[in-house]
């Protein structure tokens, strides 16, 4: 039983970092493309640095309920499957 317990944990673990870090890497790209398009001055660097600190603040929001969600939906089909 502790051995699922802990197989759950590094699942969970897994989606939150994928989704906070694909969101981080969007703001990264995206920000330094569409700031020069709405007038703000700085440089790419900072706008990248931004970008991925909004972003990740963002998914770090919705992230552990997406995770959760995906950790449920894996649980029932593995018992469907059974």
């Amino acid at each position: 039983m502790k051995l699922q317990q802990s197989h759950w944990a590094v699942y969970f673990l897994f989606w939150l970092l994928t989704i906070i870090g694909g969101f981080s890497l969007f703001g990264i790209i995206t920000f330094p493309i569409l700031a020069p398009v709405f007038g703000s001055t700085g440089t790419p660097i900072s706008h990248a640095i931004t970008g991925a600190r909004h972003l990740s603040f963002i998914a770090l929001i919705w992230a552990p309920g997406i995770a959760l969600v995906l950790c449920v939906m894996r649980a029932y089909r593995n018992k469907q499957s059974q």
